[in-house]
């Protein structure tokens, strides 16, 4: 922490959370006060040409000071989702499929910039808890919350309680196996791994080989993205519709193995691949759903993209400090209006 800002904001005496989600390809942060107002909001590219993962710390630290002077405090706690997976003790992100850095180091750096307590959340488990908290999941003890962005994780709240796992690490579902056909590789190191397949990362990789195996005369684009094969599914293309029926049977695979790993109530799925495309991703796939599964509710999330930022202020929002408030409490009134 600059000292300049420090000085600045030591008088300062409102209740402050501050929370950041670390995305492969974004970083977000945000400030709330007393009452649970967002006084800032702030949204980057992951910084991805840094010398290692310190450059990844040092702006969740700066966005994050950046947040809190133009509240005009200092934070009382500092909630962080992310991107997994998480070191023992969740002490940094290690190895992160779809970020360039061996190791980005999250708890101790952020505890010495802010000198206050550091809540680390799975982004799947942020955005869990945010659903669970004061989302569509309120009333219901048993549900998946599962995104599908650049990667594929999901959290879940068993009981009415968070499953993290060790190490924080429960819920990366993205790593299952969906398919022996085609075999494709993950960034993880494995292959036929659902993220492989239908993330915003991997969809393009297995638009290529299905069209080497059932589209072969098809003159395919080497740059294709995601939201290209989306538009032109939308169009109407022939192929890209074909690709997406497809698609829809590996996301069924997906869906089937969180029903009969965790028997939720309900599932709730957010990411803008999923969200932005719900005809296309998103409907599809229940119908390939395996039949004998007793069926939770499924349906969209409605957080825009902000279930896990959201989820990591409530996470931190629990701690209670020499303030003497209990931040959850402060939150709640209006944290959905961020």
């Amino acid at each position: 922490m600059h000292t300049s800002w420090n000085e600045t904001m030591k008088h300062e005496t409102r209740v402050c959370i501050a929370a950041a989600d670390i995305g492969a390809t974004h970083v977000r942060s945000t400030v709330f006060l007393d009452e649970g107002r967002c006084i800032a909001h702030r949204k980057e590219p992951l910084c991805r040409d840094g010398a290692d993962g310190i450059a990844v710390t040092k702006q969740v630290i700066r966005m994050i000071e950046d947040v809190c002077a133009e509240a005009g405090s200092l934070p009382d706690a500092v909630g962080i989702s992310t991107a997994g997976p998480l070191s023992a003790g969740k002490e940094s992100i290690q190895s992160s499929p779809n970020m360039p850095y061996a190791d980005i180091p999250l708890r101790a750096p952020l505890e010495a910039a802010f000198s206050c307590p550091v809540t680390i959340l799975n982004d799947g488990s942020a955005g869990a808890y945010h659903e669970y908290r004061i989302s569509a999941g309120q009333g219901c003890n048993n549900l998946v919350y599962l995104t599908i962005s650049t990667g594929i994780g999901c959290g879940i709240i068993s009981d009415g309680h968070l499953l993290e796992g060790a190490g924080g690490n429960a819920g990366e579902i993205g790593h299952i196996c969906v398919d022996t056909v085609y075999n494709l590789p993950c960034g993880c190191g494995g292959q036929g791994h659902w993220e492989a397949y239908a993330s915003g990362s991997g969809m393009p990789q297995f638009f290529r080989a299905w069209c080497g195996r059932q589209a072969p005369n098809l003159s395919e684009e080497p740059d294709v993205t995601a939201e290209a094969l989306c538009a032109a599914a939308r169009a109407g293309d022939r192929e890209a519709m074909a690709f997406f029926r497809e698609l829809a049977v590996i996301n069924g695979r997906g869906l089937s193995t969180i029903i009969a790993a965790y028997a939720p109530e309900k599932i709730i799925v957010g990411g803008p691949v999923a969200t932005e495309n719900p005809d296309i991703i998103f409907a599809p796939a229940l119908r390939h759903i395996d039949s004998y599964l007793p069926r939770p509710e499924i349906t969209l999330g409605r957080a825009d993209g902000m279930a896990p930022l959201r989820g990591a202020a409530l996470f931190a929002g629990s701690v209670r400090t020499a303030k003497g408030h209990l931040f959850q409490d402060v939150v709640y009134r209006n944290l959905s209006t961020l």
